[in-house]
């Protein structure tokens, strides 16, 4: 029933595309190419540029090589490459993503995640950093994961699963490293021949690195040498 109403809103969408998410304007006119934000709105997105931190990927203002969380934070990871600042119009459409089902964004954020990964990481494979179990609606995620592999031609393996564990949006790193122990792990039916040797990590937003550290340590201890991150965003 779930699927069947998401296709109905996608051929909804195709059909009657409405307005821009970002400015209103109806997209119909627009060129908008089948998404839900018109061209010109596409093209106004500014991805991250300039000097940034060499392993969480965050914008650095009076330091130099490394910001001051990522001095201390102990991260197993190599680094993080975000392709945007969590903020402004970047923010909304991650939101209306994740919460607002707005499936077709996918087909935005995928070549923007293939191009990272292909120019930061080339030939690694992707590993999507799991969901929180129970949690409401299809896993944002893995739609993209899907679409990598599906039309951009990356390879994907779906190897860790997570239980348990509270929300993290309101806890700090401390206590999402905490609430993180125990709680990735590979899957069972994954043997140590399925762990890549070189793995890429996708998520949506690197707010702590918490999440992507769990994940890089547990794919370190089944024998991943190399572990990098590729998100949409940085918070």
């Amino acid at each position: 029933m779930a699927a069947a109403r998401a296709e109905t809103g996608v051929l909804a969408e195709i059909l009657f595309p409405g307005r821009c998410l970002l400015c209103g304007r109806w997209l119909l006119l627009a060129g908008s190419g089948g998404l839900p934000i018109c061209a010109e709105c596409r093209d106004a997105l500014v991805p991250l540029s300039g000097e940034r931190c060499r392993q969480c990927s965050m914008p650095l203002a009076g330091e130099r090589d490394l910001c001051s969380r990522c001095r201390t934070a102990g991260y197993l990871f190599e680094c993080n490459h975000s392709v945007f600042a969590y903020a402004g119009p970047v923010r909304e459409l991650i939101a209306a993503y994740k919460f607002g089902g707005r499936t077709r964004l996918a087909r935005l954020f995928a070549p923007l995640l293939s191009q990272a990964v292909r120019g930061c990481f080339p030939g690694r494979t992707v590993i999507p950093v799991p969901p929180r179990p129970r949690r409401r609606g299809p896993d944002a995620v893995e739609r993209i994961a899907r679409m990598l592999q599906q039309d951009h031609g990356l390879s994907v393996c779906r190897c860790l699963v997570r239980t348990g564990g509270v929300e993290q949006k309101s806890l700090d790193f401390a206590s999402r490293r905490e609430n993180l122990r125990g709680r990735i792990s590979v899957r069972s039916d994954v043997g140590p021949k399925g762990i890549p040797r070189a793995a890429v990590l996708l998520d949506d937003v690197f707010t702590t690195g918490a999440t992507a550290d769990a994940c890089a340590r547990v794919l370190v201890a089944a024998g991943c040498s190399d572990v990098a991150v590729v998100t949409l965003a940085i918070d």
